[in-house]
């Protein structure tokens, strides 16, 4: 399966917003300039089970992913007319992967200008994402997380860093 990267995003520690980019500069850390940059993370509640709260672990969050195709169906189940790139906080928006979310976890993303990611899972909705959207479109921010389950796009990580721009292409291959 093939898609192409619609728009690119990041967002900066000291920003309310995510703010668009031409390109989006990746490293070993993510994307370079956003808050969730780094190859450390600290745990947070999907990690209790494991972790107590606040232990330094592996970031695998490193990037955010969400394809239009399942950015409509939450407009839809949420019922706003549309949900843009870059409003839920996603670095890349995609075009041409509508199961995006579903995607098995360690799917390599390889982008043309040579960038490959990881994929670690499903990036479940909250109630973060739910604001921005209700601060965009109305609407209430609880109503985000039942609206977009399954359908809130992937997190990832870098394999290989490079550079990322709308109009590339990505190739999915599995693990």
């Amino acid at each position: 399966m093939t898609g192409e990267v619609v728009a690119t995003h990041i967002w900066p520690p000291d920003s309310e917003v995510p703010v668009e980019t031409s390109e989006l500069v990746l490293d070993w850390g993510g994307p370079v300039g956003d808050r969730h940059y780094g190859l450390t993370m600290n745990s947070d509640a999907r990690q209790k089970p494991v972790f107590e709260r606040g232990t330094t672990i592996k970031n695998h969050r490193q990037i955010s992913i969400v394809d239009v195709a399942e950015l409509a169906t939450i407009a839809t189940n949420l019922g706003i007319e549309m949900i843009g790139p870059g409003i839920i906080a996603d670095n890349i928006c995609t075009a041409g992967l509508p199961d995006l979310t579903a995607l098995a976890p360690m799917t390599r993303l390889v982008f043309s200008s040579g960038v490959v990611l990881l994929t670690g899972g499903e990036n479940n909705p909250c109630t973060i994402a739910g604001r921005m959207v209700a601060a965009r479109y109305g609407g209430p921010a609880e109503a985000f997380p039942k609206a977009a389950m399954g359908l809130r796009g992937i997190t990832g990580w870098v394999e290989h860093p490079g550079i990322v721009r709308a109009g590339d292409s990505i190739t999915l291959q599995p693990y």
